[in-house]
């Protein structure tokens, strides 16, 4: 019969048993995924693990809960691919501790499962699982439609800024004279699903001409597209304040009217010499018709 000293000990011993067997079991190290990588990239997810006084059973890959590739090193061959769609294993360049995936496609993306098995008889098993986005940039800046050349103080102007196909969708912003326009401002946005996969978002502007939004008689209105912290591009137009441009071309013309009326010193003196000259004439004539007489 077991009494409380002999059972107090039993305990002791189990729980020592059970640590020394956590020390010395498999254990996950690291698991390396980079995300987010581009579209037609190859990349290699690491899974780095410990087996101490295990031996090594399995490595399986899953992307979202579906086998794709397993290392079982008393398998022949050891490496084994299995057809997943939006993968594509390197199987020379993939092992126990990685698998090699060669041109990800937007049918990549997803969350990867690495998961480590030991043999008996522990049969261990550590799992680490991370999520891979792939993108994809547009191939152009956005775009800007809707605009006016020229407008009056007051009138209302309502463009609108589409970008190119991208995946994720960009996130578009708009700018007056280098200065981000508020939200109160901004309006139709959307974003338009391709049959690709691809996207395209649009943002339109609408607002009330007003003097502040002028510099020199210039209004320039930027929209930029952006995607996470990789990417962006943008496009800008020129708007012209109409009655600033009249005042301008006003006082250009009432400064060359006023240098036409004004004349010269060359002028004045021509004209001078003009005078003294008939003058003379006029007392050589007179001079004469004395002596004549």
């Amino acid at each position: 019969m077991i009494n409380s000293a002999n059972l107090f000990l039993l305990l002791a011993i189990y729980h020592v048993i059970q640590e020394t067997r956590l020390v010395t079991s498999l254990r996950l190290i690291m698991f390396d995924l980079p995300s987010p990588v581009m579209r037609g990239d190859s990349v290699e997810l690491s899974c780095i693990y410990e087996l101490e006084n295990d031996r090594l059973y399995s490595v399986k890959w899953y992307k979202n809960n579906v086998e794709f590739y397993r290392f079982v090193p008393r398998d022949w061959p050891p490496g084994q691919f299995l057809p997943h769609k939006g993968i594509r294993v390197d199987l020379s360049r993939s092992g126990k501790n990685s698998v090699y995936l060669k041109d990800v496609d937007l049918n990549s993306t997803g969350i990867y499962r690495c998961e480590v098995s030991a043999e008996a008889p522990t049969f261990n098993t550590a799992e680490m699982e991370k999520e891979m986005k792939v993108f994809v940039l547009p191939s152009e800046g956005p775009k800007i439609t809707g605009t006016k050349r020229q407008v009056k103080l007051g009138d209302s102007i309502n463009p609108n800024c589409t970008s190119s196909k991208s995946k994720p969708a960009s996130t578009l912003r708009w700018f007056i004279n280098g200065n981000e326009v508020g939200i109160e401002h901004q309006s139709s946005h959307s974003t338009t699903l391709h049959e690709d996969g691809l996207e395209s978002s649009h943002l339109g502007l609408k607002m009330i001409v007003k003097d502040e939004h002028f510099k020199n008689g210039l209004m320039k209105i930027k929209c930029t597209a952006t995607i996470s912290r990789i990417y962006i591009m943008s496009n800008e137009a020129t708007i012209r304040a109409e009655g600033l441009s009249h005042q301008s071309s006003r006082l250009h013309l009432s400064e060359n009217l006023n240098q036409a009326v004004q004349p010269s010193a060359t002028t004045s003196c021509f004209l001078l010499t003009n005078s003294l000259t008939l003058i003379s004439i006029i007392l050589i004539n007179l001079l004469l018709n004395q002596l004549k007489t």
